[in-house]
């Protein structure tokens, strides 16, 4: 098998989630079953949220250099679980010689196969703003649906509080509640895209028709198909 390099850290609970993810959705017998990982979670790269809003440094040199240290470490490709976090992924992706997995395509692509015209999409505001998942899902015959613009500052706002270690019940119950306002209701399937809300959201109170997708779980599922190929 192929050694997982991940970027974490984006923020640091979302990458351990994914972590965790990568190791229960690996159909394994044993402990020798399992992928080899490098999990690089730093603190010291800037917040993409406030580079992408104005308000503070590129994250692009500390993105990089834990690009790097991963290769250094023996890394075969890298996975970087945040969707706000590939707006920089064209910069990332040619600072080192490893091919990476890109979650918006691999996302996107997961979601065309189900046959999904209309998808719904939780996000930060910065992935909404800047329209991170128009350029594939888009190609792809999905148009993204998006929050008003009440709901989606309340979603910003939870996922902050992830981010501070707020309660994760009350999170995901405030969460669940927007998803089910009317800006939602013609939408045939829901995409959980910031990597902070799946380790929230309330899966099993969820009672509309409309498929929920993680992204979270989309990535983990095909780094472990990139990580088993030959």
């Amino acid at each position: 098998m192929r050694t997982v390099g991940i970027i974490g850290g984006l923020g640091p609970l979302a990458g351990a989630y994914f972590y965790r993810r990568l190791i229960e959705l690996t159909p394994a017998a044993d402990d020798g079953d399992h992928l080899p990982v490098i999990l690089l979670s730093s603190p010291a790269v800037p917040s993409r949220i406030a580079h992408l809003e104005n308000r503070g440094p590129s994250p692009v040199p500390a993105l990089v250099r834990a690009a790097r240290a991963l290769e250094q470490a023996g890394a075969d490709f890298l996975v970087m679980p945040s969707s706000t976090t590939h707006a920089y992924y064209p910069d990332l992706s040619q600072a080192v010689s490893l091919p990476w997995l890109n979650m918006l395509d691999t996302v996107s692509h997961a979601t065309a196969a189900q046959g999904i015209a209309r998808l719904g999409i939780l996000a930060t505001t910065p992935t909404v703003q800047y329209h991170l998942y128009d350029p594939y899902l888009l190609p792809l015959g999905i148009a993204p649906v998006y929050p008003d613009p009440r709901s989606q500052s309340e979603i910003m706002a939870i996922i902050g509080r992830v981010k501070a270690g707020g309660d994760p019940t009350t999170l995901g119950l405030s969460l669940l509640e927007i998803a089910e306002r009317p800006w939602a209701d013609a939408v045939p399937a829901l995409l959980l895209a910031c990597t902070e809300i799946p380790v929230i959201f309330p899966q099993s109170k969820w009672r509309r028709q409309a498929a929920l997708f993680s992204a979270t779980d989309i990535l983990a599922l095909r780094t472990i198909a990139w990580a088993r190929k030959p």
